[in-house]
Protein backbone atom coordinates (compact mmCIF):
# COMPACT_ATOMS: atom_id res chain seq x y z
CA UNK A 1 0.00 0.00 0.00
CA UNK A 2 1.29 3.53 -1.04
CA UNK A 3 1.44 5.67 1.84
CA UNK A 4 1.20 9.53 1.75
CA UNK A 5 3.53 11.99 1.64
CA UNK A 6 3.19 13.47 4.56
CA UNK A 7 4.40 10.09 6.51
CA UNK A 8 7.69 10.63 5.05
CA UNK A 9 10.15 11.27 7.61
CA UNK A 10 12.76 13.84 6.13
CA UNK A 11 14.65 14.14 9.98
CA UNK A 12 15.48 10.42 9.97
CA UNK A 13 19.47 10.25 9.19
CA UNK A 14 21.85 7.62 9.09
CA UNK A 15 23.38 6.88 12.60
CA UNK A 16 27.22 7.16 11.31
CA UNK A 17 28.35 9.51 14.05
CA UNK A 18 27.67 6.21 17.00
CA UNK A 19 29.87 3.91 14.31
CA UNK A 20 32.48 6.62 14.46
CA UNK A 21 32.39 7.01 18.37
CA UNK A 22 32.80 3.07 18.81
CA UNK A 23 35.07 2.48 16.12
CA UNK A 24 37.47 5.07 17.76
CA UNK A 25 36.81 3.63 21.51
CA UNK A 26 38.47 0.20 19.88
CA UNK A 27 40.92 2.26 18.39
CA UNK A 28 40.42 0.78 14.85
CA UNK A 29 40.20 4.64 13.76
CA UNK A 30 42.70 7.00 14.76
CA UNK A 31 41.56 9.64 17.56
CA UNK A 32 42.58 13.37 17.49
CA UNK A 33 43.09 14.07 20.81
CA UNK A 34 44.74 17.16 20.01
CA UNK A 35 40.95 19.22 21.40
CA UNK A 36 41.42 17.26 25.00
CA UNK A 37 45.52 18.53 25.19
CA UNK A 38 46.63 21.84 27.21
CA UNK A 39 46.19 24.89 24.90
CA UNK A 40 50.05 25.00 24.84
CA UNK A 41 50.41 21.52 23.57
CA UNK A 42 48.07 21.50 21.10
CA UNK A 43 49.66 20.26 17.51
CA UNK A 44 53.10 20.34 19.37
CA UNK A 45 55.62 16.99 19.96
CA UNK A 46 53.18 14.76 18.04
CA UNK A 47 51.57 14.19 21.23
CA UNK A 48 48.41 13.52 19.60
CA UNK A 49 50.04 10.54 17.41
CA UNK A 50 51.72 9.47 20.44
CA UNK A 51 48.81 9.17 22.68
CA UNK A 52 46.82 7.39 19.75
CA UNK A 53 49.61 4.49 19.30
CA UNK A 54 49.44 3.95 23.05
CA UNK A 55 45.92 3.65 23.14
CA UNK A 56 46.10 0.93 20.07
CA UNK A 57 49.08 -0.85 21.67
CA UNK A 58 46.73 -1.22 24.74
CA UNK A 59 43.96 -2.62 22.34
CA UNK A 60 46.58 -4.78 20.58
CA UNK A 61 47.97 -6.24 23.75
CA UNK A 62 44.40 -7.40 24.83
CA UNK A 63 44.05 -9.38 21.98
CA UNK A 64 47.25 -10.59 21.21
CA UNK A 65 47.94 -12.04 25.02
CA UNK A 66 45.16 -14.24 24.86
CA UNK A 67 46.16 -15.54 21.23
CA UNK A 68 49.84 -15.87 22.54
CA UNK A 69 49.25 -17.81 26.10
CA UNK A 70 46.48 -19.94 23.87
CA UNK A 71 49.11 -21.26 21.41
CA UNK A 72 52.01 -21.45 24.41
CA UNK A 73 49.33 -23.85 26.30
CA UNK A 74 48.92 -25.84 23.36
CA UNK A 75 52.68 -26.22 22.53
CA UNK A 76 53.63 -26.81 26.14
CA UNK A 77 50.78 -28.44 28.22
CA UNK A 78 48.45 -31.54 27.16
CA UNK A 79 45.28 -30.93 26.68
CA UNK A 80 42.53 -33.21 24.87
CA UNK A 81 41.17 -32.53 21.42
CA UNK A 82 38.15 -30.70 22.66
CA UNK A 83 40.49 -28.49 24.66
CA UNK A 84 42.98 -28.13 21.57
CA UNK A 85 40.42 -27.44 18.86
CA UNK A 86 38.81 -24.68 21.74
CA UNK A 87 42.22 -23.10 21.97
CA UNK A 88 42.22 -22.79 18.05
CA UNK A 89 39.26 -20.86 17.66
CA UNK A 90 39.98 -18.61 20.54
CA UNK A 91 43.77 -18.07 19.05
CA UNK A 92 42.23 -17.72 15.01
CA UNK A 93 39.58 -15.03 16.36
CA UNK A 94 41.99 -12.94 18.00
CA UNK A 95 44.84 -13.35 15.05
CA UNK A 96 42.82 -12.72 12.45
CA UNK A 97 41.81 -9.61 14.59
CA UNK A 98 45.22 -7.96 14.40
CA UNK A 99 44.89 -8.14 10.85
CA UNK A 100 41.54 -6.52 11.01
CA UNK A 101 43.17 -3.50 12.73
CA UNK A 102 45.44 -3.40 10.10
CA UNK A 103 43.06 -3.05 7.47
CA UNK A 104 40.46 -0.72 9.09
CA UNK A 105 43.26 1.49 9.70
CA UNK A 106 44.42 2.03 6.20
CA UNK A 107 41.48 1.75 4.63
CA UNK A 108 39.86 4.12 7.10
CA UNK A 109 40.06 7.07 4.31
CA UNK A 110 38.77 4.71 1.42
CA UNK A 111 35.57 4.47 4.29
CA UNK A 112 35.38 7.89 4.69
CA UNK A 113 35.26 8.68 1.10
CA UNK A 114 32.68 6.50 0.83
CA UNK A 115 30.56 7.95 2.92
CA UNK A 116 31.40 11.38 1.42
CA UNK A 117 30.27 10.30 -1.91
CA UNK A 118 27.03 9.11 -0.67
CA UNK A 119 26.59 12.38 0.70
CA UNK A 120 27.56 14.53 -1.81
CA UNK A 121 25.89 12.35 -5.13
CA UNK A 122 22.93 10.21 -3.31
CA UNK A 123 19.38 11.21 -3.97
CA UNK A 124 17.66 11.67 -1.10
CA UNK A 125 14.21 10.76 -3.17
CA UNK A 126 13.41 8.99 -6.74
CA UNK A 127 12.88 11.65 -9.82
CA UNK A 128 9.12 12.97 -9.53
CA UNK A 129 5.97 10.42 -11.11
CA UNK A 130 2.88 9.69 -9.31
CA UNK A 131 4.43 7.57 -6.60
CA UNK A 132 8.82 7.77 -5.60
CA UNK A 133 11.28 6.06 -3.28
CA UNK A 134 12.65 8.17 -0.26
CA UNK A 135 16.12 7.47 1.25
CA UNK A 136 14.21 8.44 4.43
CA UNK A 137 13.03 4.59 4.64
CA UNK A 138 16.83 3.32 4.36
CA UNK A 139 17.78 5.55 6.74
CA UNK A 140 15.56 3.71 9.19
CA UNK A 141 15.82 0.52 7.95
CA UNK A 142 19.30 0.93 8.18
CA UNK A 143 19.37 2.43 11.74
CA UNK A 144 17.37 -0.64 12.90
CA UNK A 145 19.49 -3.10 11.64
CA UNK A 146 22.54 -1.36 12.94
CA UNK A 147 20.94 -1.68 16.48
CA UNK A 148 20.42 -5.37 16.53
CA UNK A 149 23.34 -6.54 14.48
CA UNK A 150 25.39 -4.93 17.34
CA UNK A 151 23.19 -6.43 19.98
CA UNK A 152 23.50 -9.54 18.53
CA UNK A 153 26.92 -9.52 18.25
CA UNK A 154 27.45 -8.58 21.91
CA UNK A 155 24.75 -11.08 23.24
CA UNK A 156 26.93 -14.10 21.12
CA UNK A 157 30.75 -12.95 22.47
CA UNK A 158 30.01 -12.24 25.85
CA UNK A 159 28.65 -15.27 27.08
CA UNK A 160 32.44 -16.62 27.09
CA UNK A 161 32.45 -13.78 30.13
CA UNK A 162 29.38 -14.49 32.15
CA UNK A 163 30.41 -18.36 32.28
CA UNK A 164 33.34 -18.12 34.92
CA UNK A 165 30.13 -16.01 37.18
CA UNK A 166 27.42 -18.72 36.66
CA UNK A 167 29.52 -21.76 37.68
CA UNK A 168 31.29 -20.27 40.16
CA UNK A 169 34.43 -22.77 39.57
CA UNK A 170 36.96 -19.83 40.22
CA UNK A 171 38.33 -20.39 36.20
CA UNK A 172 38.60 -18.06 33.66
CA UNK A 173 36.86 -17.23 30.21
CA UNK A 174 39.32 -18.74 28.56
CA UNK A 175 41.81 -20.83 30.60
CA UNK A 176 44.91 -20.66 29.53
CA UNK A 177 48.78 -20.71 30.13
CA UNK A 178 50.36 -17.04 32.08
CA UNK A 179 53.81 -16.27 33.32
CA UNK A 180 51.76 -15.28 36.85
CA UNK A 181 49.49 -17.74 39.20
CA UNK A 182 46.22 -15.84 38.36
CA UNK A 183 44.56 -17.94 40.81
CA UNK A 184 45.62 -15.54 43.18
CA UNK A 185 43.54 -11.75 43.84
CA UNK A 186 44.41 -9.11 42.08
CA UNK A 187 45.87 -11.30 39.36
CA UNK A 188 42.94 -13.07 38.91
CA UNK A 189 40.49 -10.18 38.82
CA UNK A 190 43.07 -8.65 36.20
CA UNK A 191 43.20 -11.43 33.66
CA UNK A 192 39.22 -11.60 34.12
CA UNK A 193 38.88 -7.98 33.36
CA UNK A 194 41.86 -8.46 30.48
CA UNK A 195 39.77 -11.28 29.20
CA UNK A 196 35.95 -9.71 29.38
CA UNK A 197 37.78 -6.71 26.78
CA UNK A 198 38.91 -8.90 25.08
CA UNK A 199 35.37 -10.23 24.37
CA UNK A 200 33.74 -6.53 23.78
CA UNK A 201 36.75 -6.05 21.28
CA UNK A 202 35.65 -9.23 19.13
CA UNK A 203 32.21 -8.40 19.20
CA UNK A 204 32.66 -4.56 18.46
CA UNK A 205 35.66 -4.85 16.23
CA UNK A 206 33.76 -7.66 13.90
CA UNK A 207 30.65 -6.17 14.38
CA UNK A 208 31.18 -2.88 13.56
CA UNK A 209 33.50 -3.93 10.45
CA UNK A 210 30.15 -5.63 8.96
CA UNK A 211 28.21 -3.15 10.02
CA UNK A 212 29.75 -0.11 8.03
CA UNK A 213 29.63 -2.73 4.86
CA UNK A 214 25.94 -3.48 5.41
CA UNK A 215 25.28 0.16 5.96
CA UNK A 216 26.76 1.08 2.46
CA UNK A 217 25.45 -1.70 0.54
CA UNK A 218 21.75 -1.26 1.87
CA UNK A 219 22.38 2.30 0.59
CA UNK A 220 23.38 1.40 -3.06
CA UNK A 221 20.16 -0.99 -3.09
CA UNK A 222 18.11 1.83 -2.35
CA UNK A 223 19.69 4.02 -4.99
CA UNK A 224 19.53 1.35 -7.56
CA UNK A 225 15.71 1.29 -6.00
CA UNK A 226 14.85 4.66 -6.86
CA UNK A 227 16.63 4.89 -10.31
CA UNK A 228 14.51 1.84 -11.36
CA UNK A 229 11.46 3.52 -9.72
CA UNK A 230 12.48 6.53 -11.95
CA UNK A 231 13.06 5.13 -14.65
CA UNK A 232 9.20 3.11 -14.53
CA UNK A 233 7.67 6.44 -13.96
CA UNK A 234 9.78 8.68 -16.79
CA UNK A 235 6.26 9.55 -18.27
CA UNK A 236 5.07 11.04 -15.65
CA UNK A 237 8.40 12.85 -14.84
CA UNK A 238 7.91 13.79 -18.12
CA UNK A 239 4.44 15.15 -18.03
CA UNK A 240 5.58 17.45 -14.62
CA UNK A 241 8.12 18.70 -16.33
CA UNK A 242 5.66 20.05 -19.07
CA UNK A 243 3.00 21.42 -16.46
CA UNK A 244 0.30 20.62 -18.47
CA UNK A 245 -0.98 17.12 -17.56
CA UNK A 246 -2.59 17.85 -14.36
CA UNK A 247 -5.93 15.46 -15.00
CA UNK A 248 -3.95 12.86 -16.56
CA UNK A 249 -1.53 12.89 -13.89
CA UNK A 250 -4.27 13.03 -11.30
CA UNK A 251 -5.93 10.19 -13.16
CA UNK A 252 -2.95 8.01 -13.44
CA UNK A 253 -2.46 8.31 -9.77
CA UNK A 254 -5.44 6.87 -8.85
CA UNK A 255 -5.43 4.47 -10.32
CA UNK A 256 -1.58 2.84 -10.04
CA UNK A 257 -0.21 -0.13 -8.73
CA UNK A 258 2.69 -0.62 -7.28
CA UNK A 259 4.87 -3.68 -7.20
CA UNK A 260 6.64 -4.10 -3.86
CA UNK A 261 8.33 -7.18 -4.45
CA UNK A 262 10.49 -5.32 -6.73
CA UNK A 263 11.45 -3.17 -4.59
CA UNK A 264 14.19 -3.89 -1.73
CA UNK A 265 12.14 -1.92 1.30
CA UNK A 266 8.66 -2.28 -0.54
CA UNK A 267 7.88 1.38 0.47
CA UNK A 268 7.01 4.04 -1.26
CA UNK A 269 5.09 7.25 -0.82
CA UNK A 270 2.43 8.91 -2.97
CA UNK A 271 3.39 12.07 -4.69
CA UNK A 272 2.04 15.74 -4.13
CA UNK A 273 1.42 16.28 -6.89
CA UNK A 274 0.59 20.33 -6.60
CA UNK A 275 3.75 20.47 -4.62
CA UNK A 276 5.97 18.61 -7.86
CA UNK A 277 4.41 20.69 -10.00
CA UNK A 278 5.57 24.04 -8.25
CA UNK A 279 8.96 22.65 -7.79
CA UNK A 280 9.23 22.31 -11.77
CA UNK A 281 7.95 25.55 -12.77
CA UNK A 282 10.86 27.26 -10.29
CA UNK A 283 13.16 24.75 -11.56
CA UNK A 284 12.49 26.35 -14.76
CA UNK A 285 9.88 28.93 -15.29
CA UNK A 286 10.78 29.26 -19.21
CA UNK A 287 9.55 25.65 -19.99
CA UNK A 288 5.74 26.77 -21.24
CA UNK A 289 2.77 23.70 -21.28
CA UNK A 290 2.02 22.30 -24.23
CA UNK A 291 -1.48 21.63 -23.36
CA UNK A 292 -3.89 18.70 -22.04
CA UNK A 293 -3.39 15.83 -24.95
CA UNK A 294 -4.97 12.52 -24.68
CA UNK A 295 -2.59 10.01 -22.98
CA UNK A 296 -2.67 7.81 -26.19
CA UNK A 297 -1.07 7.06 -29.41
CA UNK A 298 2.27 8.27 -30.87
CA UNK A 299 1.42 12.10 -30.85
CA UNK A 300 1.28 12.18 -27.34
CA UNK A 301 5.04 10.99 -26.46
CA UNK A 302 6.08 13.36 -29.64
CA UNK A 303 4.73 16.16 -27.65
CA UNK A 304 7.20 15.27 -24.42
CA UNK A 305 9.87 14.58 -26.16
CA UNK A 306 12.35 17.03 -24.89
CA UNK A 307 10.62 16.17 -21.55
CA UNK A 308 11.64 12.85 -21.70
CA UNK A 309 14.88 13.18 -23.09
CA UNK A 310 15.68 15.40 -19.98
CA UNK A 311 14.15 12.84 -17.70
CA UNK A 312 15.93 9.70 -19.15
CA UNK A 313 19.40 11.94 -19.05
CA UNK A 314 18.93 12.16 -15.42
CA UNK A 315 18.30 8.33 -15.31
CA UNK A 316 21.84 8.11 -16.96
CA UNK A 317 23.27 10.76 -14.74
CA UNK A 318 22.34 8.52 -11.84
CA UNK A 319 23.07 5.17 -13.01
CA UNK A 320 26.60 6.31 -13.37
CA UNK A 321 26.78 7.64 -10.03
CA UNK A 322 25.66 4.39 -8.62
CA UNK A 323 28.36 2.21 -10.70
CA UNK A 324 31.34 4.62 -9.66
CA UNK A 325 29.93 4.39 -5.88
CA UNK A 326 29.94 0.51 -6.64
CA UNK A 327 33.18 0.33 -8.04
CA UNK A 328 34.65 2.14 -4.71
CA UNK A 329 32.81 -0.21 -2.60
CA UNK A 330 34.20 -3.23 -4.23
CA UNK A 331 37.50 -1.43 -4.10
CA UNK A 332 37.23 -0.47 -0.36
CA UNK A 333 36.23 -4.03 0.75
CA UNK A 334 37.69 -6.50 -1.36
CA UNK A 335 40.60 -7.81 1.04
CA UNK A 336 38.05 -7.45 4.20
CA UNK A 337 35.81 -10.12 2.34
CA UNK A 338 38.57 -12.14 1.68
CA UNK A 339 39.47 -11.77 5.41
CA UNK A 340 36.18 -12.59 6.52
CA UNK A 341 35.71 -15.63 4.03
CA UNK A 342 39.18 -16.75 5.35
CA UNK A 343 38.03 -16.68 9.26
CA UNK A 344 34.41 -17.87 8.44
CA UNK A 345 35.90 -20.81 7.07
CA UNK A 346 38.56 -21.73 9.39
CA UNK A 347 35.58 -21.38 12.88
CA UNK A 348 32.84 -23.01 10.99
CA UNK A 349 35.18 -25.98 10.34
CA UNK A 350 36.41 -25.80 14.05
CA UNK A 351 33.18 -25.44 15.50
CA UNK A 352 31.68 -28.47 13.55
CA UNK A 353 33.88 -30.27 15.61
CA UNK A 354 33.79 -28.78 18.35
CA UNK A 355 29.68 -29.43 18.40
CA UNK A 356 29.33 -33.32 17.90
CA UNK A 357 32.71 -33.77 20.13
CA UNK A 358 31.87 -31.94 22.91
CA UNK A 359 28.13 -33.66 22.77
CA UNK A 360 30.48 -36.97 23.14
CA UNK A 361 32.79 -35.51 25.86
CA UNK A 362 32.20 -35.19 29.62
CA UNK A 363 35.24 -32.85 29.78
CA UNK A 364 33.50 -29.78 29.07
CA UNK A 365 30.25 -28.48 30.87
CA UNK A 366 26.67 -27.76 29.12
CA UNK A 367 27.54 -24.39 29.69
CA UNK A 368 30.23 -24.23 27.29
CA UNK A 369 28.91 -26.53 24.60
CA UNK A 370 25.74 -23.48 24.24
CA UNK A 371 28.49 -21.22 24.26
CA UNK A 372 30.25 -22.83 21.05
CA UNK A 373 26.86 -23.45 19.17
CA UNK A 374 26.01 -20.40 19.78
CA UNK A 375 29.12 -19.00 18.41
CA UNK A 376 28.21 -21.62 15.65
CA UNK A 377 24.98 -19.94 14.89
CA UNK A 378 26.87 -16.80 14.78
CA UNK A 379 29.44 -17.35 12.21
CA UNK A 380 26.45 -18.89 9.83
CA UNK A 381 24.76 -15.81 10.20
CA UNK A 382 27.55 -13.97 9.58
CA UNK A 383 28.41 -16.04 6.19
CA UNK A 384 25.08 -15.71 5.11
CA UNK A 385 24.42 -11.95 5.63
CA UNK A 386 27.45 -11.46 3.79
CA UNK A 387 26.91 -13.54 0.78
CA UNK A 388 23.05 -12.47 0.69
CA UNK A 389 24.58 -8.80 0.63
CA UNK A 390 26.63 -9.66 -2.20
CA UNK A 391 23.59 -11.44 -4.53
CA UNK A 392 20.77 -8.35 -3.59
CA UNK A 393 23.59 -6.09 -5.03
CA UNK A 394 24.16 -7.68 -7.86
CA UNK A 395 20.32 -8.74 -8.57
CA UNK A 396 19.45 -4.86 -7.77
CA UNK A 397 22.05 -3.33 -10.57
CA UNK A 398 20.77 -5.87 -13.00
CA UNK A 399 17.28 -5.17 -12.42
CA UNK A 400 17.85 -1.25 -13.74
CA UNK A 401 17.72 -2.50 -17.54
CA UNK A 402 14.36 -4.40 -16.69
CA UNK A 403 13.06 -1.32 -15.37
CA UNK A 404 14.15 0.75 -18.60
CA UNK A 405 12.52 -2.01 -20.76
CA UNK A 406 9.16 -1.23 -19.07
CA UNK A 407 9.52 2.04 -20.27
CA UNK A 408 7.73 3.68 -22.74
CA UNK A 409 10.70 3.28 -25.08
CA UNK A 410 8.76 1.96 -28.18
CA UNK A 411 7.05 5.17 -28.38
CA UNK A 412 9.93 7.77 -28.03
CA UNK A 413 12.13 9.54 -30.32
CA UNK A 414 16.03 8.34 -31.50
CA UNK A 415 17.33 11.10 -28.85
CA UNK A 416 15.28 8.85 -25.98
CA UNK A 417 16.90 6.29 -27.51
CA UNK A 418 20.14 7.07 -27.38
CA UNK A 419 20.69 7.83 -24.17
CA UNK A 420 18.27 4.50 -23.26
CA UNK A 421 21.65 2.51 -24.79
CA UNK A 422 23.80 4.26 -22.52
CA UNK A 423 21.81 2.77 -19.67
CA UNK A 424 21.51 -1.02 -20.84
CA UNK A 425 25.20 -0.44 -21.90
CA UNK A 426 26.29 0.26 -18.46
CA UNK A 427 23.57 -2.52 -16.78
CA UNK A 428 25.34 -5.03 -18.89
CA UNK A 429 28.27 -4.89 -16.73
CA UNK A 430 27.31 -6.97 -13.17
CA UNK A 431 27.62 -5.01 -10.01
CA UNK A 432 30.08 -7.57 -7.73
CA UNK A 433 31.49 -7.91 -4.58
CA UNK A 434 34.44 -9.99 -4.54
CA UNK A 435 36.97 -11.18 -1.96
CA UNK A 436 40.55 -9.66 -3.29
CA UNK A 437 39.18 -10.15 -7.11
CA UNK A 438 39.37 -14.12 -6.22
CA UNK A 439 36.16 -15.31 -5.05
CA UNK A 440 32.14 -13.46 -6.01
CA UNK A 441 30.37 -13.10 -2.90
CA UNK A 442 26.92 -14.29 -3.52
CA UNK A 443 24.59 -17.29 -2.48
CA UNK A 444 26.81 -19.78 -4.79
CA UNK A 445 29.77 -18.81 -2.31
CA UNK A 446 28.01 -19.84 1.00
CA UNK A 447 27.35 -22.72 -0.63
CA UNK A 448 30.96 -23.06 -1.59
CA UNK A 449 32.03 -22.05 2.01
CA UNK A 450 29.97 -24.75 3.92
CA UNK A 451 30.92 -27.87 1.58
CA UNK A 452 34.40 -26.48 1.91
CA UNK A 453 34.02 -26.41 5.90
CA UNK A 454 32.72 -29.72 6.35
CA UNK A 455 35.14 -31.60 3.96
CA UNK A 456 38.07 -30.14 6.39
CA UNK A 457 35.83 -31.16 9.06
CA UNK A 458 35.99 -34.95 7.97
CA UNK A 459 39.62 -34.49 7.76
CA UNK A 460 40.05 -33.11 10.75
CA UNK A 461 37.64 -35.75 12.94
CA UNK A 462 39.77 -38.80 11.07
CA UNK A 463 42.70 -37.56 13.03
CA UNK A 464 40.81 -37.63 16.61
Amino acid sequence: MLKCSTEEDRSIALNFRMLERILRFVAVWPTDYNPYLPAQLRGRYFLSHLLDALYLLFWLCICLHIATFHVISVTTVPVSYDELFLALITTSIYSIMTAMYGYLRLYERKVRQLREYSDRLFRQRSAPGVYYLSISSCYRFANRCLGWWLIFCIIGTMHWAIYPILSQNGQLPFPCWYPVDVQRSPLYELAYMCQVLGQLQVSLVYGLAGALFMVYVFIACNQFDMLSCSLLNVRHTAMLLNGGYEAELRHAQAHCTVEFRDYFLQEAFLEDLDKATDEMVLRDPHRHPTGKLLPTGRHYLEELSSELTDALGDCVRHHLVLLEFCEMLEECYHPYVLLKLFQILLLLCFLAFMATVVGNSESLSTMKLINVLEYFMLTMTELYLYCFLGQILKNQGLKVGDALWKSPWQLCGASYRRRMLIILMNAQRPVRLTGLKLYELNLQTYYSVLRAAFSYYTIIKKFR
